[in-house]
């Protein structure tokens, strides 16, 4: 075997590896898929490269060439460029559609055209590398270095405009691009007559290590996951398929004397595909045996695995212990089950849900008791005839006299991660006769283990809502306080000037130009009053928004046109860098506007001299919990607000406007639009600088289920 073969073997197995690891991890994600496509591509030429270079026939090494091409090397450019627009979340579906088309049409002249390969001729004493046509391979190579070159300007734009997680990424693609693409180019030298030989061609293996290693670490974020799983891969593919493989050449040149290379990799390939899909194709027999043989059992226990997955989404505590012991009643088919929790209050454990009639809501075990000493010992599930049949430790006829006088057959236990007994589940006997097996106990100790966890997070939460219940209560008299405190700042200065007015009036009837001054004056101190008892009710009531589907983008443009027509006058730049899809939220639209047109306003009296600019961006984030949200992103370049004015800027009657009389404000403003945008369920930070500028940031949840809509706007 030759260095390019060899180079080529290398290629096809860390392509399929790494493309088949990152498919694994989330098979339903679009961009997973295409990963997988691309390197399927780019293994294809691996094999391609191994057939070309073992092949001594000249006539068909011709046709390994055009082959390879034909079903690999065409097709990597377009892949991968279906790829960067899911990535980079660009839409060009004309464009898409144009590549494939233009590929499909290709392979024909590729299989057949001497326009294409004109021939082959022996390179390097060792194989035969092909000759180009005299015309359509140069169209097809800058097609295909076209291709990829604005993939790569895809990735640039989707880097200026992203957060710093995803630049690493990005920059992770890049460097892998620098060395398998080209690597991988130095192949076309000797086709163009430049006797080189292709040693680029091991830099290929690396490219989908890295580009794998980049798409799952913005996933998981941890480089060990992939070093793990792609070395297990390849110990896998190294125990299993390659010792296959050696029997596989043996076999051949015993029997016939010789050995066939496009054959031996084509079974290569079968032998990755046997060893990876063995696992699962194991555990897809289990069960559909479970399914077809032992029905019942494999709803059970299908049943109580699903369950104790979705324990730990229920927070609520009375919800979530009446359904474990509903549930587990229900599908083990016993008779009863009663679920103790330990009161912290009461230093016992207290039945907190139950279907047994005799068990009565004041029946409680102590922390001494033998039943939760014993489990906290065991740490299992305890099975009544077993602690009869067994020569027991002392206290447990206790035990056993307890369980039979509630006529109980298994007690589960529930330890936290602490291995702190939290609570158990006392099951009455089952309906039929057989009892309860060892897989059963097995179920319920999984099922226990999770419940556990689901409790002690329950408690937890109920914790927290009190804590919570307690910091509004603070929070409401901090309020309060600064309320009366800025009401009393804001009314004094008015009042003064009303006050005065009232006292000089009486003796100046006849000073006209006294009364007319001072009456302006007071006429607009009560004006001010007055809005001041407007955006105080705004503040202490609380609408309920009203809620409807709307196209964000159309609402940040009316607000963003209504900043214009206030600033006719004014050198105002505007940038937007909007979303290219971006689903209907539901939001209020009124509501809505209040706040962008009060951030905006705000923006507009920060800046001053000739460099004003406004930049609104849209984009789209991922929480950890899988949830997609919309950020909406307004930078202004105004003199910006400093550390201590920036944690009271949300704050009710904090303003940094006092100095100037034309753009005196309340304060009110933005701690408005902060509880608005708490009321969608969204949040509303803010950023500054001194001298730099000012950005506020709103994150809105979007609609479950809700399918992207193309904006209206072009930018």
């Amino acid at each position: 075997m030759n260095p390019f073969a060899l180079a080529g073997f290398l290629t096809c197995l860390s392509s399929l590896v790494f493309g088949f690891f990152v498919f694994s991890r989330n098979p339903a994600r679009r961009l997973n898929q295409l990963w997988l496509g691309f390197t399927m591509t780019v293994a294809l030429w691996g094999l391609g490269s191994i057939w070309i270079a073992l092949e001594p026939d000249p006539q068909t090494a011709l046709l390994a060439w055009r082959v390879a091409f034909a079903a690999s090397v065409i097709w990597i450019p377009i892949v991968f460029l279906h790829f960067t627009c899911v990535f980079s979340d660009t839409h060009h579906p004309r464009l898409l559609l144009v590549s494939y088309l233009v590929g499909a049409t290709c392979v024909p002249f590729i299989l057949t055209s001497p326009h294409f390969f004109s021939g082959v001729r022996l390179a390097f004493s060792s194989f035969y590398y092909a000759t180009p046509g005299p015309l359509l391979f140069t169209f097809f190579t800058i097609g295909w270095l076209g291709l990829t070159m604005y993939s790569h300007i895809l990735l640039v734009k989707s880097f200026r405009r992203s957060t710093e997680t995803r630049r690493a990424q990005i920059k992770y693609f890049f460097i892998a691009t620098a060395i398998g693409y080209a690597g991988g180019s130095l192949e076309f030298l000797p086709i163009f007559g430049f006797d080189v030989y292709p040693w680029g061609h091991f830099a290929i293996p690396l490219y989908p290590i890295i580009m794998a290693y980049a798409i799952v670490k913005y996933r998981l974020m941890d480089t060990s996951i992939v070093l793990e799983k792609g070395l297990s891969y390849l110990t896998l593919f190294s125990v299993a398929a390659i010792p296959a493989f050696g029997v596989l050449l043996w076999a051949q040149h015993l029997y016939f004397g010789s050995i066939n290379y496009p054959f031996s990799a084509t079974m290569l390939v079968i032998f990755h595909f046997l060893v990876l899909g063995s696992y699962s194709i194991k555990t897809r027999a289990e069960e559909t045996i479970g399914k077809k043989l032992f029905k019942d059992r494999h709803v059970t226990a299908t049943t109580l695995s699903q369950f104790s997955k979705a324990l730990v989404s229920i927070l609520d505590f009375d919800t979530l212990t009446e359904e474990i012991t509903e549930t587990l009643k229900r599908v083990m088919g016993i008779h009863h089950a009663t679920l103790y929790v330990w009161d912290k209050q009461k230093n016992v454990y207290g039945p907190v849900s139950s279907s047994h009639a005799t068990i009565s809501p004041t029946h409680r075990f102590g922390l001494t008791h033998s039943l939760p000493v014993r489990l906290h010992e065991h740490q299992e599930p305890l099975v009544r005839e077993e602690i009869e049949e067994m020569n027991t430790p002392k206290g447990s006829e206790q035990v056993v006299q307890q369980l039979k006088a509630l006529d109980v057959d298994v007690c589960l236990p529930f330890l936290n991660t602490h291995h702190q007994l939290i609570g158990f589940c006392l099951l009455g006997p089952c309906h039929t006769q057989t009892g309860y097996s060892a897989e059963d106990l097995q179920l319920l100790t999984s099922l226990g283990r999770n419940a556990a966890i689901a409790l002690d997070n329950a408690m937890l939460y109920e914790d927290l809502k009190q804590s919570q219940q307690l910091i509004q209560r603070n929070n409401q008299l901090r309020s309060l306080e600064i309320m009366a405190g800025g009401f009393a700042h804001e009314i004094r200065n008015p009042l003064t000037s009303i006050k005065t007015f009232v006292q000089l009036a009486p003796h100046r009837l006849n000073d006209h130009d006294f009364l007319k001054d001072f009456g302006r004056i007071v006429t607009d101190d009560v004006t001010r009053i007055e809005r001041l008892c407007q955006e105080v009710l705004s503040y202490s009531y609380h609408p309920i928004p009203q809620i409807a589907e709307e196209d964000l983008h159309g609402i940040i443009e009316a607000c963003l046109y209504a900043t214009e027509v206030k600033t006719s006058n004014t050198p105002l730049h505007i940038a937007k860098d909007f979303a290219n899809e971006l689903p209907l939220l539901r939001i209020d639209q009124q509501q809505m506007k209040q706040v962008l047109l009060n951030i905006f306003f705000n923006a507009l009296e920060a800046m001053s001299g000739e460099r004003q600019i406004l930049s609104v961006r849209t984009y789209f984030i991922s929480k950890p919990t899988g949830d997609a949200w919309v950020q909406i992103e307004i930078s202004d370049s105004g003199h910006g607000i400093g550390p201590k004015e920036l944690e009271h800027i949300f704050d009710p009657f904090f303003t940094t406007k006092h100095e100037s009389q034309e753009h005196e404000g309340t304060g009110l403003g933005l701690a408005i639009a902060h509880q608005i945008i708490q009321a969608h369920g969204g949040t509303i930070e803010a950023s500054s600088q001194i001298g730099e500028g000012t950005t506020f940031l709103i994150t809105l949840p979007t609609p479950v289920s809700q399918e992207p809509v193309q904006t209206a706007f072009s930018y």
